[in-house]
């Protein structure tokens, strides 16, 4: 399989009822209904619940906004206002998102923790695609470029996911101070 890329201005999105926020997939693999692994982006426009996926480990950025305070009483605290820092808390448990100050925007990574297991980090080096297990790319800044099965150029706003059967390639920085959000997905077990 070779990678398929994606714009954020042209993924297709899904409003919350009462207006609340909206959602962006970029990929539920292998299906939506019941998938093992998740990315997408959210972007959340008033307070209010968060949703429940039970069995499932969450990976969280902000990506814009002055962040949110995400709540379940016994489980769950933390103010997300570091942007581009990943956050990880368990989709098992009933919470809320209270925002601070206006809508936030979150790029999102949502893993079955039967079979499969996320990393995210900040990336701003030429970096080898891994064949051997699944991942998700996302330009933050600048200009990228891989090659291997197929070439692409990517700029802010777009990006790329793959699963484990691809063939070797490259990831490159074309300018300086590019940057990228990198998520390693691997299989458990």
């Amino acid at each position: 399989m070779k990678m398929k890329c994606f714009d954020y201005a042209t993924l297709p999105k899904e409003q919350w009822s009462e207006g609340r926020g909206e959602t962006r997939d970029i990929v539920c693999w292998p299906v939506s209904d019941d998938f093992a692994w998740r990315a997408c982006f959210t972007t959340i426009h008033q307070s209010g619940a968060l949703g429940q996926f039970p069995d499932i480990e969450r990976s969280i950025v902000l990506l814009k906004g002055n962040g949110a305070r995400l709540t379940s009483p016994g489980f769950l605290e933390h103010e997300l206002v570091k942007k581009m820092a990943p956050f990880h808390f368990s989709g098992d448990i009933r919470g809320n998102a209270e925002l601070l100050d206006g809508p936030i925007q979150c790029f999102n990574i949502m893993t079955r923790r039967s079979c499969w297991a996320s990393e995210i980090s900040l990336v701003s080096d030429e970096r080898l695609l891994p064949t051997s297990h699944s991942g998700v790319l996302y330009v933050l800044k600048g200009r990228w470029e891989m090659t291997g099965a197929n070439s692409a150029q990517l700029a802010f706003g777009q990006g790329a996911w793959w699963l484990p059967d691809i063939r070797e390639g490259v990831i490159k920085p074309l300018v300086t101070d590019s940057q990228l959000l990198w998520v390693d997905l691997r299989p458990v077990g």
